[in-house]
């Protein structure tokens, strides 16, 4: 009798860990970054959201999505919730002095994100539902006087994404 208990209990603790690990109703956000770039006194970063999707009155979507700055360490420099409607795009722009309080000597390293937010599952599904519209990102460094483009990057790469999501 005993080792028929002894079983249900690692039966129930294997199923419990199992169930913690699969949450299928767990609301899916969606994080982009670009790579790291360098910025410093008087130039300007912008990341532009582009909602590539068809414009109005066709079946366009509007996309919301968190649009950050951050350092190589990971700290938070800038952020802006956009909704971006379909084939227009929505920026959001870090300057070097008033932002980052750059001097002539210094420089920063930063990278940008765009979240989308979460997609909630139709009531009383048990699957997870992707976001249904894209941001597509490019990070832009230019000189902040003249507007000149110095670096342009488009290449972004999902990553886990952060505790924040768009709300205000």
């Amino acid at each position: 009798m005993f080792k028929f208990a002894q079983g249900i209990c690692v039966f129930a603790l294997a199923a419990a860990g199992l169930y913690a690990q699969t949450t299928p109703n767990e609301p899916v956000q969606e994080t982009r970054t670009s790579g790291i770039v360098g910025i410093v006194q008087g130039q300007t970063a912008r990341l532009n959201a582009l909602n590539p999707g068809v414009a109005s009155p066709l079946m366009g979507v509007p996309c919301s999505g968190l649009l950050t700055f951050l350092d190589d360490g990971g700290k938070l420099l800038k952020s802006k919730t956009v909704t971006v409607a379909p084939g227009a795009s929505s920026p959001i722009e870090l300057d070097s002095v008033i932002d980052l309080a750059l001097t002539v000597d210094q420089r920063r390293e930063i990278r940008a994100t765009i979240t989308i937010p979460p997609v909630l599952p139709p009531s009383g599904s048990t699957t997870a539902v992707a976001p249904v519209c894209k941001l597509i990102g490019t990070l832009e460094i230019f000189n902040t006087i003249d507007g000149r483009t110095l670096v342009t990057l488009g290449t972004v790469h999902v990553v886990p994404g952060p505790a924040a999501t768009p709300g205000g």
